[in-house]
């Protein structure tokens, strides 16, 4: 009895220590759970915190990015960049040759298309010309598109004395400059010269210019300055400067563009019509036609077509220099008439004479002084109109070349 009693003594004091250490267990769960609970607690504020600090962070960053790229202050910058960039070139220039007087004064520049740490440039367009003067009523601003991770540069030519000053912008120094000319480095150019450009100079003194272009004396710009400098100062027709800007240089490709373009006003009349231009043969023309018709791929108005070799050689012999179809579709009658042209280059001996950038310089002038005469240069193949219900998107579709519609090939 006595032994059955301390056993059941036992089994009792066991059975205690179990619902003690039951309890001790759930109370040490139960406390782990509500830490876990508070941890959480815990890391979910910091997270929110750090999730509301981004966002606020993010927000001001991207107003104070806006800011930097559009604000107000940027215009006071770039304005103040550009009478700066005239107080320079006009000093450049007196010291090589004469004080420029205002009315003889040109401005080519890429600003407005150039950006500088993501700023835009085209207050300093404001500013240079409110200095020289220089206008795009009179011709004499001329916007020089580039794209926009370009070198911002200027180039402001005297056309009296021929002298032409060039600054090209370190971009890194440029963005940091001050909102007052007067407090800009002169240290801000990367590349600053000044030549003598005008044409009859040049003609005359072709082996020292070609040593100088060389040098890169006007950074990668030169043919841009050289040509567009002197069409300007021939009084080109405000049309063609417009082609070459976008074109971004005055070269005799764009300039068969120009006269095409004359051609298609003058002989195929534009009045009540859409245009469809589609290329058969491209070069340089393309960016004057784009611009003089209006007719561009993103309105649905511009084909291309890259002819191999063996697709030239198909070609019967007449239609061997096509190089463009021209389409104009009645807005009335819905229907299309089309004009295959081609480009005859005029023989010019001087060519044989000018090599090279010069040979290309002369070029320019000389057709810059026959753009009355488009008929000149400009030859018609084959003149058509396309069946009711087919239009010019039909003929320019993949694998289907025009000219073979057109029976000009063999």
């Amino acid at each position: 009895m006595h032994g059955k009693g301390r056993g059941c003594q036992v089994k009792r004091g066991c059975h205690k220590k179990d619902l003690v250490s039951s309890k001790l267990k759930i109370i040490l769960i139960r406390s782990k759970k509500m830490k876990s609970v508070k941890f959480l607690n815990h890391l979910m504020i910091i997270v929110g915190a750090v999730f509301l600090f981004t966002v606020i962070w993010s927000v001001s960053s991207a107003e104070d990015g806006a800011k930097k790229i559009s604000s107000p202050e940027v215009y006071t910058q770039w304005e103040a960049f550009g009478r700066y960039v005239s107080s320079v070139s006009v000093e450049m220039i007196e010291k090589a040759g004469t004080r420029p007087e205002k009315e003889n004064l040109i401005v080519l520049t890429n600003a407005g298309y150039a950006e500088v740490k993501g700023m835009a440039t085209q207050a300093a367009l404001d500013g240079i010309s409110g200095s020289t003067g220089v206008t795009r009523g009179k011709n004499t601003l001329v916007e020089i598109h580039s794209a926009p991770w370009a070198p911002l540069w200027f180039a402001v030519y005297d056309k009296a004395s021929g002298f032409c000053a060039y600054l090209e912008t370190d971009g890194v120094k440029a963005a940091d400059q001050p909102g007052r000319s007067g407090n800009i480095s002169g240290d801000v150019f990367s590349v600053k010269s000044v030549e003598r450009i005008d044409a009859a100079y040049l003609y005359k003194h072709s082996k020292a210019f070609e040593k100088k272009l060389a040098g890169r004396v006007f950074g990668n710009n030169t043919f841009r300055v050289v040509s567009i400098a002197n069409a300007v100062a021939e009084n080109a027709p405000a049309y063609v400067v417009r082609a070459f800007e976008f074109h971004d240089h005055f070269c005799p490709g764009v300039i068969s563009g120009i006269l095409m373009a004359e051609y298609v006003k003058k002989h195929f009349s534009p009045e009540n019509a859409n245009f469809f231009v589609h290329s058969v043969q491209p070069w340089c023309k393309e960016d004057a036609l784009m611009v003089l018709l209006n007719a561009t791929p993103g309105k649905r108005g511009y084909a291309l077509s890259y002819p191999s070799e063996a697709d030239l050689a198909q070609r019967v012999p007449e239609a061997r220099n096509a190089a463009t179809i021209v389409y104009r579709q009645d807005r009335e009658t819905k229907i299309w008439e089309g004009k295959t042209l081609a480009f005859e280059w005029a023989d010019q001996p001087c060519l044989k004479v000018h090599k090279g950038l010069l040979g290309k310089l002369y070029a320019d002038l000389w057709y810059l002084q026959h753009m009355q005469t488009p008929e000149a240069f400009v030859q018609v193949l084959k003149t058509f109109t396309l069946p009711e219900g087919v239009s010019p998107k039909d003929w320019a579709a993949p694998g289907i070349d025009p000219l073979e519609k057109l029976g000009l090939l063999r």
